[in-house]
């Protein structure tokens, strides 16, 4: 066996990591001047720049963040009165000016801000008939006219509200069929009709509602198994078929559920791995996959996970500390994910992105000897370490030459990692040949144990 003649210590040295994309952020704390980062909400202007709304709670403040095309990022308080911006939800216009809905505790009203032209903010007071504005979402039509939806804790109803041309506010009652209207998400068709996910507490069901053409409102429940139907998101495809992720707190899964051209609602599970599925936030991309970041209880992690042609991939983003809660999710125009979250252990928010990624690999191969392999080919594996998951695979011919190796992983197909996550990465020698097709020694697939090799990007 030309195995027995191998060294099973492979020398590598990691270069420089070279990024494709310029404006690539590595897993940033935003903001941490005290206990700031709850209720988060994210969007991406037309750069692809992150805007991000949330809560500080250690002054009660509504605050906001952006970054600018330097890198740099931006922090403003957009609302100090009183206790005021919980369950922020944010949306730019077609300028890239934020508006945002949210919550004011001390006087139990729903509350919208936006900056206008001049770079000033403007707040409202949108409806202040009871205890109201828990759990908002916004959305913006083609005109940039604010639709929000949003809880009323008086009448235990789901409520939305919407801006004339004219500047006035419209209130509306959606359901008011026991108490529903909790962790509402709103979406607007391509007709700017209003879509809404939410829960049925009465009967711990997912709830969607939709208003017509002519102004009536329907609504549905998607899902009855268990309790389900915290933690909504919705979104739309381009044929005007929503989507929605959720949390299925009977079995402790993250769920997503789906309307087909024909009317009927497909519902899957997307992650049972211990509980998960808190705090999910979900955006669609080009293809009209889903892409969903999401809290893991179990573990304290944030986590994303995607589907595509091959099915649903799960990926653990984060996992230093008490993270991932109050998660919030955008793609940009390539379609590479944005999430921005909470890390309770510092009391931070957080932003990350992945992005393509190029990692040069540097080293080189000896027998026992010590003399260098002639030749060799190479198959390269990258797994996430806390699903296990594949993330990436690549066969390199003839990539070994008097023992040494200078590998660009990613420069030939593509390879997306979130920067500062530690990947598992695999590699596998075929040594004295030109063609990969058995390898001879395997590093960092835990056999022998402990044979587990890491890098960082």
């Amino acid at each position: 066996m030309r195995s027995a003649n191998i060294s099973r210590k492979l020398l590598f040295l990691l270069a420089a990591l070279a990024v494709l994309l310029p404006a690539v952020a590595y897993a940033e704390v935003v903001d941490s001047s005290g206990g700031v980062g709850m209720h988060t909400s994210i969007a991406l202007d037309s750069s692809g720049n992150p805007h991000i709304s949330y809560y500080d709670s250690t002054n009660g403040n509504l605050k906001y963040a952006y970054k600018t095309a330097s890198g740099s990022w931006v922090t403003e308080t957009v609302d100090s009165a009183g206790d005021v911006g919980q369950y922020t939800s944010i949306a730019l216009d077609s300028s890239g000016n934020p508006h945002i809905s949210y919550y004011d505790a001390s006087n139990r009203d729903l509350k919208y801000a936006y900056k206008d032209a001049s770079g000033n903010w403007v707040t409202e007071t949108v409806d202040s008939t009871g205890s109201v504005g828990a759990y908002t979402s916004i959305a913006l039509d083609s005109n940039g006219n604010p639709h929000i939806s949003y809880y009323d804790a008086t009448n235990g109803d789901l409520k939305y509200a919407y801006k004339t041309a004219s500047g006035s506010w419209v209130t509306e009652t959606v359901d008011s069929t026991g108490s529903v209207g909790w962790y509402t998400s709103i979406a607007l068709d391509s007709s700017g009709n209003p879509h809404i996910s939410y829960y049925d507490s009465t009967n711990d069901d997912l709830k969607y509602a939709y208003k017509t053409a002519s102004g009536s409102w329907v609504t549905e429940t998607v899902d009855s198994a268990g309790n389900v139907g915290t933690a909504t998101s919705i979104a739309f495809d381009s044929n005007d078929n929503p989507h929605i992720s959720y949390f299925d707190a009977t079995n402790g899964d993250l769920k997503y559920a789906y309307k087909t051209a024909s009317g009927s609602w497909v519902t899957e599970t997307v992650d049972s791995t211990g509980s998960v599925g808190g705090h999910t936030s979900i955006a669609l991309d080009q293809n009209g996959y889903p892409h969903i970041s999401y809290r893991d209880f179990s573990n304290k992690d944030l986590k994303y996970a995607y589907k595509d042609a091959s099915g649903w991939h799960i990926e653990t983003v984060d996992s230093a500390g008490d993270v991932g809660s109050f998660t919030s999710i955008a793609l940009d125009s390539n379609g590479n994910p944005h999430i921005s979250y909470y890390d309770a252990t510092n009391g931070d928010l957080k932003y990350t992105t992945k992005q393509p990624t190029i990692v040069n690999l540097q080293g080189g191969i000896t027998d026992l000897s010590g003399n260098p392999v002639a030749t060799a080919s190479m198959q390269i594996t990258v797994k996430d370490p806390g699903s296990g998951t594949i993330l990436y695979t690549e066969t390199l011919n003839d990539v070994v030459s008097n023992g040494k190796f200078n590998i660009l992983l990613g420069a030939t197909q593509e390879l997306k990692l979130w920067s500062g996550v530690k990947y598992n990465l695999i590699i596998a020698v075929d040594v004295g040949s030109a063609t990969f097709t058995t390898a001879d020694v395997t590093f960092g697939d835990n056999s022998p144990s402990g044979d587990v090799l890491e890098f960082y990007a």
